[in-house]
């Protein structure tokens, strides 16, 4: 009798979860597309090629997987707009972390992650450990290429993303980030921001290099 009560204990827990992520999830959705409405930015429910497009930082650790609720625009800043992405990124069939995706007009020489000291240790056989840049660690693909591109505006700029995003990333022609899957419009707004402030950082270290 108890063994009947537990098992039907546990596939009414079931059935309640699954429903609370399925209403969670069609809030998160109605909440981009408004977000996307409102900046006249493009929205899709899923797009399984975009999160291939990287490599690094959780691309890495957890495969590509698939974007879920995706908007993508323009981010306006001083030296004009730039391309940007935010999406819930599932891998292995779950939300992982909000990603969100700013471009850089100059390709960067070689992938750098900025990762804080509570962020685990990239599993990235490629990546080194170079140097603190402000409170992140660097994890560089080619030391000599990246020590130029970590000056103090690259360390102020990636200090201002916050302690909410434990590891942003660049890499080709992208600055990326993951944030927690709970971060509302206004915080993915700001961090769209301070990414593009990243990607100006990045720019200008590398044109000081190349002058």
């Amino acid at each position: 009798m108890w063994f009947v009560i537990a098992v039907i204990a546990l596939l009414v827990g079931g059935a309640l979860l699954y429903l609370d992520r399925r209403r969670s999830a069609g809030g998160g959705a109605r909440d981009r597309r408004r977000w996307a409405e409102a900046r006249g930015w493009e929205y899709l429910d899923t797009d399984p090629v975009l999160p291939s497009r990287w490599r690094y930082g959780t691309i890495h650790q957890g495969g590509p997987g698939r974007a879920r609720n995706l908007i993508s625009g323009d981010v306006p800043t001083p030296d004009g707009p730039r391309q940007a992405y935010v999406f819930d990124h599932e891998q292995a069939g779950r939300l992982s972390s909000v990603l969100a995706a700013v471009q850089v007009r100059d390709a960067v020489p070689a992938a750098v992650e900025l990762r804080l000291p509570s962020a685990p240790l990239p599993d990235d056989a490629g990546l080194d450990l170079l140097q603190p840049v402000g409170e992140r660690y660097a994890f560089v693909a080619d030391a000599e290429a990246v020590r130029p591109l970590l000056t103090e505006r690259l360390a102020a700029a990636s200090d201002a993303v916050g302690d909410d995003v434990e590891l942003l990333w660049a890499e080709e022609a992208w600055v990326l980030a993951t944030a927690p899957l709970d971060s509302g419009a206004e915080r993915l707004q700001d961090l769209l921001a301070d990414l593009a402030e990243v990607a100006t950082a990045l720019e200008q270290a590398d044109r000081s290099t190349r002058a």
